[in-house]
């Protein structure tokens, strides 16, 4: 009996193995750079490619290395995300606790930047420290970067804070994103008011949305100044797009890592597309 048991036990975990050894190949084969050439756009189309967090398939997200990976990559535009720390600095990170991307396990909000410079963000080349919106923005000046700020901190009570960050650390043009409708408002408030040194015509303000329904476009249309982005993998239908078109909403897409879907959402005008794997131009083995 246990002969036979063996006998059957060995197959089924030489099948579990092959299965596992294929899903691990195929997430390896979507962790590279997709050339936007894939997506097999009509000749002299316009888009704009905005890293993810980063180039992070090649660097930890949120990152001045990624920052650089995207600069060498050939993007214009890298998208990142904020939150405020216990002191008042403002901090490149994704999720409200630094569980995930570091060694440490604590509440941003909970922490100084002091004790969050305590811990390391997983990397493999060492030490790396959780860097500042001012650490960003100078890296985005340095290398041609437009940032894309997406403003993770809920509520609206200190934002007119962080905008004043980014006007002494930046003077060009720039993106603010955010799920938060009221902070999209405000953000759009205080530079028409003109309480920093921003320029109104410099700076774009997105509300970030999962879906394009008739609850979204309504709310959209309270203030058409304020784009809208949608997740290209859940939302973004022609009768839709055309629905946020019509009432002069501009539109863009996030996050869309196939090529084939990016074409679909081309071809029905959407031309700014938030990506974790598409660049412009084909990279080498030597290059990622």
């Amino acid at each position: 009996m246990k002969q036979k048991l063996i006998k059957i036990l060995i197959p089924a975990a030489v099948i579990i193995a092959a299965v596992i050894i294929i899903i691990a190949a195929a997430s390896a084969q979507t962790d590279k750079p997709i050339p936007l050439s894939k997506a097999e756009l009509p000749e002299g189309a316009q888009v704009t490619l905005i890293s993810h967090r980063g180039m992070s398939i090649s660097a930890p997200e949120n990152t001045i290395e990624a920052a650089l990976k995207s600069a060498e990559a050939g993007y214009t535009h890298i998208e990142f995300d904020i939150r405020r720390t216990l002191d008042g600095v403002w901090v490149l990170m994704h999720d409200e606790d630094i569980k995930r991307t570091t060694n440490g396990k604590d509440e941003i909000s909970l922490l100084t930047y002091k004790q969050i410079l305590r811990h390391s963000i997983d990397s493999k080349d060492g030490y790396v420290a959780v860097p500042t919106l001012k650490m960003m923005l100078n890296t985005c000046a340095n290398n041609k970067l437009t940032p894309v700020i997406e403003i993770k901190q809920s509520g609206t009570e200190y934002i007119k804070e962080m905008l004043n960050v980014v006007a002494d650390n930046w003077n060009s043009e720039c993106m603010f994103i955010t799920f938060d409708r009221e902070q999209a408002e405000l953000i759009y408030s205080l530079l028409e008011d003109g309480v920093t040194t921003l320029y109104k015509s410099d700076v774009t303000v997105m509300w970030l949305t999962s879906e394009l329904d008739k609850q979204t476009l309504e709310t959209a249309k309270s203030n058409t100044d304020i784009g809208v982005s949608f997740n290209g993998n859940k939302a973004g239908t022609e009768k839709e797009i055309k629905a946020f078109t019509d009432a002069g909403i501009s539109l863009a897409a996030w996050t869309v890592n196939k090529p084939k879907r990016l074409k679909e959402l081309h071809s029905l005008g959407i031309t700014t597309f938030t990506t974790d794997t598409i660049v412009y131009n084909e990279i080498t083995d030597g290059e990622d």
